[in-house]
């Protein structure tokens, strides 16, 4: 559930995501859960889509490791390692989310150990074909996750963005 939506210019890295949180088939309105797709931390910024116990354990992990490098391979070797953190934590070694990963100038979309490079706009999670075809079109990530928010009943507001200068 949920949408991210990543567009790449020369001089930055847009990246946008809706807010919808969902136990079951229940969206969970009226709690104090402050739970987000899209954080920043440890120097990288992160969008997520699918289960967010998974989410968590990745933003935690974040906290105190990040890849070596802004390389695919680097990336991959990343998660591998947090896929055997997480083992330890849950007995559960697979990745089942989505991920866009911005570290340094570059941007990757992850998708368990697939990783590859973002070079002009990608989106994940069940707004990813809305988001997509307006990306498409050219308009940007926040009005690309606002026509998924429109279109597909598993994305809700507010629309969380971050600008992310890209110094090459």
């Amino acid at each position: 559930m949920s949408v991210v939506a990543c567009r790449i210019y020369d001089d930055r890295i847009e990246i946008a995501a809706d807010s919808i949180t969902v136990k079951g088939y229940t969206q969970a309105k009226g709690t104090t859960s402050k739970f987000a797709k899209l954080i920043q931390v440890n120097d990288m910024t992160i969008g997520s889509v699918g289960n967010c116990e998974e989410s968590g354990l990745l933003f935690q992990f974040c906290e105190t490791h990040k890849p070596a490098s802004s390389s695919e391979r680097d990336v991959r070797a990343f998660f591998v390692e947090f896929a055997e953190w997480k083992q330890k934590q849950t007995d559960k070694w697979e990745l089942g989310n989505s991920y866009i990963l911005i570290i340094g100038p570059k941007a990757f979309y992850v998708d368990g150990l697939l990783v590859w490079e973002i070079v002009t706009y990608q989106a994940i999670g069940a707004g990813e074909a809305f988001a997509l075809a307006a990306l498409y079109l050219g308009h940007g990530v926040q009005e690309s996750v606002g026509v998924a928010r429109e279109l597909s009943i598993y994305c809700e507001k507010p629309i969380i963005s971050f600008v992310i200068p890209r110094i090459i």
